[in-house]
Order: C-alpha cells, then sequence, then structure tokens
C-alpha cells in the first residue's frame, strides 16, 4: 500500500461514485497539482479524488504508486522531467492497462522541434529546487538558533551578522535573508554589556550595521510596550535620552569595526535585504547608506 500520497480536493458523484486521479511528479510537484486543480474546477460537479504523489525520483516509488493505481482503477496523470522516468509510467500503465496522460511530453516535443534539439536529460538538473528548499531550510534553522546573539559560537558560520540596538529590526531582516538561502545571525548593542568576542573574529565584510533615527526608535518602543500591556511613560527604554545613549554607543563600537551601517528609518525590510545580498555579492562598494534622517 502507498504510504507517500497526500490526499486532497475530494467530490461525491451524485451516485455517490468517484474517480481517482493519481497525480505523479519529480520536482515539478507544482505543474502537476496546478493541471489536477485546473481539472477539478473543470468537472466541478464531478466526483474527483486526487491522490497526489511528489518528489518521486526512483524507480521503485514510481511502480508501487502504478500498482496502487492499477489496484484501485485510478487515472494517472504524470508530469516527469526525466524522460526515463516518463517511459517508465507510459510503460508500465500500458501493460497494467492503466489509463495514464503526460503533461509535459507535449511541451518537450514541441520545443525539441523548434530548437532542433532535445532536452538535457542530466539528473543533477532535475532537482535544483529541492537543493534551493534545503538550502532555505538551513538558513532559517540557523538563523533561529543565531537569533538576538543566542548561541555566539556560531556566528563564524553565519553568511552574514547584523548589530544595532534594540528595535531597529535585526530579527526580522535576518529572518528575510534566511528564506532567501542566508545565514543571518544578529547581535544586539546594549550599553554596559561587551559584544561577544566571536564577533570581532567575523570578517568585517561579513558584519552589518542597522540604525534608526530617535524619534522612529521612540515611536517603535512606545508600540511594543503598550502591546505588551506595559505603560511606557514609566519605562527608561522610550527616553529618548536613553535611546541616544544606546545609539551612541552603537555608532561607536560600528565604526570602530569599520562596517557598513544601513540607517533604516525610512527603509523597507526588502530594500535592505537586496542592499546587504548585492554588498554580499562584492557588488556594492563599502559606506555608509542612508534611508532616512538620524
Amino acid at each position: 500500500m502507498v504510504t507517500f500520497g497526500e490526499r486532497r480536493n475530494g467530490f461525491s458523484f451524485p451516485d455517490g461514485e468517484n474517480v481517482d486521479l493519481f497525480v505523479l511528479s519529480d520536482c515539478l510537484s507544482e505543474v502537476a497539482e496546478a493541471c489536477a486543480s485546473w481539472i477539478t474546477r473543470r468537472f466541478g460537479k464531478t466526483g474527483i479524488e486526487i491522490t497526489r504523489f511528489g518528489s518521486l525520483t526512483g524507480e521503485d516509488k514510481i511502480r508501487e504508486a502504478l500498482d496502487e493505481a492499477s489496484r484501485t482503477g485510478a487515472v494517472v496523470l504524470h508530469c516527469f522531467l526525466s524522460g526515463e522516468y516518463r517511459r517508465l509510467v507510459k510503460e508500465t500503465c500500458l501493460g497494467q492497462g492503466t489509463d495514464e496522460y503526460d503533461a509535459f511530453s507535449p511541451v518537450l516535443t514541441g520545443l525539441e522541434t523548434a530548437a532542433g534539439q532535445g532536452p538535457k536529460e542530466d539528473r543533477a538538473l532535475l532537482h535544483p529546487m529541492d537543493r534551493e528548499y534545503f538550502r532555505r531550510v538551513r538558513a532559517v534553522e540557523y538563523t533561529i538558533a543565531a537569533d538576538d546573539g543566542g548561541n555566539p559560537s556560531i556566528l563564524k558560520e553565519a553568511d552574514v551578522v547584523i548589530v544595532g540596538i534594540s528595535r531597529t529590526g535585526k530579527s526580522p531582516l535576518c529572518m528575510y535573508l534566511a528564506h532567501r538561502g542566508i545565514m543571518a545571525a544578529n547581535v544586539p548593542l546594549v550599553p554596559g554589556i561587551e559584544p561577544p568576542p566571536q564577533l570581532f573574529r567575523i570578517p568585517r565584510t561579513r558584519i552589518v550595521g542597522l540604525t534608526r533615527s530617535p524619534v522612529s526608535l521612540g515611536e517603535i518602543r512606545t508600540r511594543r510596550m503598550s502591546m505588551m500591556g506595559l505603560p511606557p511613560e514609566e519605562s527608561l527604554y522610550v527616553r529618548s535620552e536613553e535611546i541616544m545613549r544606546e545609539i551612541d554607543y552603537a555608532s561607536g563600537i560600528m565604526e570602530n569595526l569599520g562596517i557598513v551601517i544601513f540607517d533604516v528609518t525610512k527603509r523597507a525590510i526588502e530594500e535592505t535585504a537586496h542592499e546587504i545580498l548585492a554588498l554580499l555579492a562584492g557588488a556594492t562598494e563599502r559606506h555608509s547608506f542612508h534611508g532616512g534622517a538620524k
């Protein structure tokens, strides 16, 4: 019995009878699912029950799914980049008497005719999305572990380390970068607390500083405390003199490090992230970027 399928989108015939549609794919799961969804919309009054088998990268798993389709009388819709897998599905379904529909070959055949050459069959080309997915997962896991100065011992593994005082947007920026595969750590700069020594061993090209205007910081911190149910007016955290003290302290450290400093007062996270990505790629000169008044 196949155990890796995902049952979804069940509809019932008026007489209670259903049609089973098995959707098989390798790294083109989204394409296959889009085809299946279109079918259910076109036959909305018909009982179509879809079982999805994604990321099928081995012949044994494909045969297992096809055996289940034969046993249940399901129709097979497949979308494989690999010509070897497409042939396997067609030959197996023909031998089992299973109806199969290839969602990808007509496109490839047309392009092959137009281009005068066939598609590449290099298996390494079939799963760039899988590799990218796992790279992002690893980056997110690292960024969570290295958030807010946590685990200084792993700072050396970071693609970039973001430093700044509280409420400059370090954590959301790091998470944005992580979802693009960048292992991003952040270290808070707090007066009276020495930054971890590991920070000063990181190459300066991999450290970025954030700053924000005192007025903006005061507003953000006040909203934060109100959301937490705390009285802002009684907290040193939101007072302008304390904010200025923190800014001066952080600026001194960042200037001593000789790192790029982004003023994020009027910057969207996406804008700063793209600048950092360019910086990491060596496409931006080392200087301070100012997106708003300090």
